[in-house]
Order: C-alpha cells, then sequence, then structure tokens
C-alpha cells in the first residue's frame, strides 16, 4: 500500500532529503587549522580568515577562512618567474584535512587549468627550490 504526503508532511521529508544529500561539508573553526603548513615545493600560512601559500616562483592567496571540511575557497593565484611574471589569475582552491595532512588543488578559474594537487603537513617552513 502506498501512502500519499499530505501538505503539511512536504517541509518535513524534504528537509531530510536536503540533509541525506548535502555536501558532506562538515563545519569547523578556521582556528583549528591556522599556522604553517608544508609541502614539497609549497608552503601555506592559514590564518582565521584566509590563508597565503609560496611555491618556486609563485604565489597565491585564499579569500577566504578555511571553515568547512572538505573546503572550497576562492582566491587568487601568480607566478613571480619565468615568462608568466606577474601573471594573477583569479583561483579555486580545493582540499581536506584529515589530522594533520591537508590535500590541496588549485585551479585557476579563467583558463581553467590546474596549477597543481598537494598534500601538506602541519609543521615549520623547510627550504624550498629558488625560482630561475
Amino acid at each position: 500500500m502506498v501512502e500519499t504526503l499530505t501538505p503539511r508532511q512536504l517541509p518535513g521529508l524534504m528537509a531530510m532529503v536536503v540533509v541525506a544529500c548535502g555536501s558532506g561539508a562538515t563545519a569547523i573553526d578556521p582556528s583549528t587549522l591556522a599556522g604553517t603548513w608544508v609541502g614539497e615545493n609549497i608552503v601555506m600560512t592559514v590564518t582565521d580568515t584566509g590563508a597565503h601559500l609560496e611555491m618556486p616562483c609563485a604565489h597565491g592567496d585564499l579569500d577566504g577562512a578555511l571553515a568547512q571540511n572538505p573546503f572550497s575557497v576562492g582566491g587568487t593565484f601568480g607566478h613571480d618567474g619565468g615568462p608568466a611574471v606577474g601573471d594573477c589569475h583569479p583561483a579555486l582552491y580545493t582540499g581536506r584535512v584529515l589530522g594533520a595532512t591537508m590535500t590541496l588543488d588549485i585551479r585557476l578559474t579563467d583558463t581553467n587549468d590546474s596549477a597543481g594537487s598537494f598534500t601538506l603537513t602541519r609543521g615549520p617552513a623547510r627550504s624550498m627550490a629558488q625560482c630561475v
């Protein structure tokens, strides 16, 4: 036997569907991720309001807090060396944090090019290759 929903039952059912089919992101306190995250040829300094990253011949800024896990934050990404000096692009920074490990993907939104995928861990900055 199939039951029909009354108009009063529909909002509750819709709320359950939205929760069940949500993005899977969990809200987090941005200060829990604040600090230095390092990976191979990348250093990212996370604050309560955003982040800045340095790489050989490139840099980037996240314009918002990492307030969800997984995260997706807009920002900018620019080149400091080579033929693209001063070339700054809007970028989307996406990733996930599991314990003391962060995965990070950077996509230039105006060209849809990848600027790289990285694995970072909490810790002090290490020396990086120099830009030539």
